[in-house]
């Protein structure tokens, strides 16, 4: 039930829930997460100060088609890491996503290791030894290219000589005047015949031939292509981490702002609902009726505890912002029940 409140140019509509989105194709809820506990393949979020990364491009994936959970790419891609228009690995999560995930049994939190000055020249060694053996293998396919490119121009000159040689050739005929001028044809042929056949070693001792010692250069380094990864190598040994104890990777548990975002979080996440974060837009989360390359977020929403009090001016301003940007506010109040009450801002004068 709505009830419909008027501030003079402010309309403010408190409603006990809000309809879900429109995404059919994801079961949310209670029976999502059950199939995520019994048919989901764990994937491993790393952690370090707070900031929780995914590294994997297939786990990206999975999460957001499988599990609404669409985070933020945070790295340079390897084409273009002088611009930050686009970017690539690794998907940042926010705390509260990376809190559900874990919950729901979908991910496992660990320790991002550290790196250890003592083994970076074992890394570097490692690096060049792999980009030595993808030289190696560049050069041997390069190789064996010119050799198929050869045999094509071979069969082509054969081809073009056997043809020239019958254009020389004189036509069968009857006539004296052909049987005398037989010789001199016959020593023509001969001619054009050496001719040929000298013209056919020439360019046999001319074309390129494979191995060391054929003469041609070897391709430069620089044409050659460097393999980039595509996916971060994960240590055998990782420390799980548990969210529900403060470390230095995990500051966010016993935190009032923490369990007051992670509450709302989830009650909108349950109701079929992507979110990002809004703080570009003066809240706290984006609310996306299904997914965000599709479609425009629809509200902003503000979290508030029950007992805080919200100023006039706040409230004010928090409505001019969401009419200024196309998009509704959503003022967002966890319950003691475990419910959430929700009230959207628009301005009347558009309605």
């Amino acid at each position: 039930m709505r009830r419909g409140l008027r501030f003079g140019f402010l309309r403010a509509e408190s409603e006990g829930s809000l309809e879900e989105g429109p995404r059919a194709s994801v079961s949310f809820g209670d029976s999502r997460v059950q199939m995520t506990r019994v048919s989901w393949r764990m994937l491993v979020v790393e952690v370090a100060n707070g900031r929780s990364l995914v590294w994997g491009a297939e786990a990206v994936q999975a999460l957001r088609e499988r599990l609404g959970v669409g985070g933020r790419t945070v790295g340079a891609l390897p084409r273009g890491p002088r611009q930050n228009s686009r970017l690539g690995l690794p998907l940042l999560l926010m705390p509260e996503e990376a809190r559900l995930l874990a919950e729901i049994g979908a991910v496992t939190l660990v320790s991002a290791p550290r790196p250890d000055p003592r083994q970076h020249s074992l890394a570097l060694a490692s690096f060049k030894r792999q980009q030595e053996q993808g030289f190696q293998e560049q050069s041997a396919l390069v190789a064996e290219a010119r050799e198929t490119r050869r045999q094509e121009f071979l069969e082509k000159i054969a081809e073009g000589q056997a043809v020239k040689k019958q254009k020389l050739e004189p036509d069968s005929g009857t006539g004296e005047s052909q049987e005398a001028s037989g010789n001199q044809a016959a020593g023509e042929n001969e001619a054009s015949a050496s001719q040929a056949s000298g013209e056919h070693e020439e360019a046999g001792s001319s074309s390129p031939q494979p191995g060391p010692s054929d003469g041609v250069a070897p391709l430069p380094r620089s044409a050659l292509l460097i393999q980039l990864a595509t996916a971060r190598p994960r240590p055998i040994k990782a420390r799980p981490l548990d969210w529900r104890v403060q470390s230095k990777d995990w500051p966010h548990a016993g935190r009032p702002a923490h369990e007051l975002r992670y509450s709302i979080y989830r009650d909108l996440w349950e109701r079929g609902f992507f979110l990002s974060a809004a703080g570009k837009f003066g809240g706290d989360f984006l609310v996306y009726p299904g997914d965000p390359l599709r479609f425009h977020a629809h509200y902003i929403a503000q979290c508030w505890a029950p007992g805080d009090p919200i100023p006039l001016q706040d409230l004010v301003s928090a409505g001019r912002l969401g009419t200024s940007v196309r998009k509704t506010l959503l003022l967002c109040s966890p319950q003691p029940d475990g419910k959430v009450v929700y009230t959207s801002l628009q301005w009347a004068s558009l309605q």
